[in-house]
């Protein structure tokens, strides 16, 4: 009798315990933060980038963030203006709120200061000689030709195992930055060696890189190159949501700029999407170059 007392005592006892642990029905959760007043990185960059830049900024159709030899030679401020103002004619939006954006300029600094924080590594490039972002000088398309069928035909020649650059269909695609960049950075996620290691294993110098790029660019159909021509500004030069602005994943057309909310991260399913749908039913190939 005794026993019998002390096990449903017992089980009162768990049953108290358990009841106090659990919040009475009806009781409002914690409130959520509006997507707008969010400013930590890693949220940021897993709801507006990670479709196109991969998760932690790597393995994604887009150019990789999580190099810290590209954040060594992309400007800070080159990198805030891509966020800001998109690429148009490309899949990268414009995600300021003064172009019909989600993103302020706080959130918007925010990424930039995550990007550089979590992957960039400044004391491992302290003192080295770094190609230049931009071109400096004029190529030699001739001497470029030389230095690609030596160092990237291989891979890149027509019919090459990764994929032929020399294609003028491709080129039409492609804008000289975004060729500069790729010779400069590589895709270390994905296996391309940077200009460290692709001249017979010793690095290219400014000049090599430019050659490489302007015989690249000779292949290109002359209307699309005059295309690019006239859409080029300034480095640093800031453009509206319709101003040229030149860019490395696609055509440097002018024209409307994409919204930041029809971009990687905010698309259909994504938490934006389901955010706005809520009451009523219930992102994205390229980016920063």
């Amino acid at each position: 009798m005794r026993l019998s007392h002390r096990l449903f005592a017992s089980g009162s006892l768990m049953l108290l315990l358990c009841a106090a642990g659990c919040d009475p029905p009806g009781k409002p959760g914690p409130a959520e933060v509006p997507i707008e007043d969010v400013t930590d990185f890693h949220v940021l960059f897993d709801t507006y980038c990670q479709g196109c830049h991969g998760p932690e900024g790597k393995r994604g159709a887009a150019r990789i963030l999580n190099d810290p030899l590209y954040l060594a030679v992309l400007p800070r401020q080159e990198l805030y203006s891509v966020i800001e103002n998109g690429r148009p004619g490309t899949a990268m939006p414009a995600w300021a709120l003064k172009y019909a954006g989600p993103l302020s300029e706080k959130q918007i600094n925010s990424l930039v200061d995550g990007i550089e924080n979590n992957w960039a590594k400044p004391a491992a490039f302290s003192g080295a000689s770094l190609p230049s972002y931009y071109t400096q000088n004029s190529g030699d398309a001739a001497a470029g030709q030389k230095l690609f069928v030596r160092d990237c035909y291989m891979c890149h020649g027509p019919g090459a195992r990764i994929g032929s650059v020399t294609d003028a269909a491709y080129l039409s695609l492609i804008t000289d930055q975004c060729l500069r960049t790729s010779v400069i950075v590589g895709r270390p996620d994905f296996g391309m060696p940077n200009y460290r290691n692709l001249n017979l294993g010793r690095a290219l110098n400014d000049q090599e890189i430019t050659d490489i790029v302007a015989f690249l660019s000779a292949k290109r159909p002359p209307e699309i190159t005059a295309m690019y021509e006239s859409a080029r500004i300034q480095p640093g030069q800031q453009t509206g949501a319709t101003g040229a602005h030149e860019n490395e994943n696609g055509s440097g057309q002018t024209g409307t700029m994409t919204k930041g909310d029809e971009g990687s991260g905010t698309g259909p399913g994504s938490p934006q999407q389901k955010k706005r749908e809520g009451n009523t039913s219930g992102s994205s190939q390229q980016g920063v170059k």
